[in-house]
């Protein structure tokens, strides 16, 4: 299974690894991201904390390579009953973003969009239980350059398929600081 997962990254990524050699336009970045979201509804109240750390190489400020290391908590609490369930994910995955310049480089906070897809596993632990499994999917987001090496990311939109006995379709939204090295 792990052979079907690396090949099927190595080829999903169109990576050449033997000609991976840094070069003078290589940039390295690490982007923090944190998502808190809280909602009350009648006796229900509902907590979901998503934190992730993505290293990446950005080849011609265009093609960029990583990977996402994420962890999230998502808490229910009925006040009502005295009921509370908690169920964690975390994740690890590769990814493949394609840099997009938005509007005028030269502007006070350029942007620059990305889009691309990812591959991982997926390990979600649940009062049933804990499964883990491969993940592949996508995502959209934006970088806003607030300095000359720092940026805010919104991590827009990413979906992730997991492939389980009963396939499952993650979806996640966040906010957080871009460095570039």
């Amino acid at each position: 299974m792990h052979r079907i997962l690396i090949s099927l990254i190595l080829i999903f990524f169109g990576m050449n690894v033997w000609s991976f050699e840094s070069s003078p336009n290589d940039k390295y970045s690490v982007s923090f991201n944190y998502l808190l979201n809280m909602n009350t509804q009648g006796n229900n109240s509902t907590t979901a904390i998503n934190l992730s750390v993505s290293p990446s190489l950005i080849r011609n400020d265009i093609h960029e390579f990583g990977s996402t290391l994420s962890y999230s908590d998502n808490s229910v609490k009925n006040s009502f009953y005295s009921t509370s369930s908690t169920s964690n994910t975390t994740s690890i995955s590769g990814f493949y973003r394609f840099n997009i310049p938005i509007g005028d480089a030269s502007s006070k906070s350029p942007l620059i969009g990305y889009i691309g897809p990812q591959v991982g596993m997926v390990s979600i632990k649940n009062p049933a239980g804990t499964s883990s499994n491969t993940s592949a999917g996508g995502q959209v987001g934006l970088n806003m350059m607030v300095a000359q090496n720092v940026a805010i990311n919104f991590h827009v939109f990413q979906f992730d398929t997991v492939f389980a006995s009963e396939t499952q379709l993650l979806l996640t939204q966040s906010v957080g600081i871009k460095y570039y090295f």
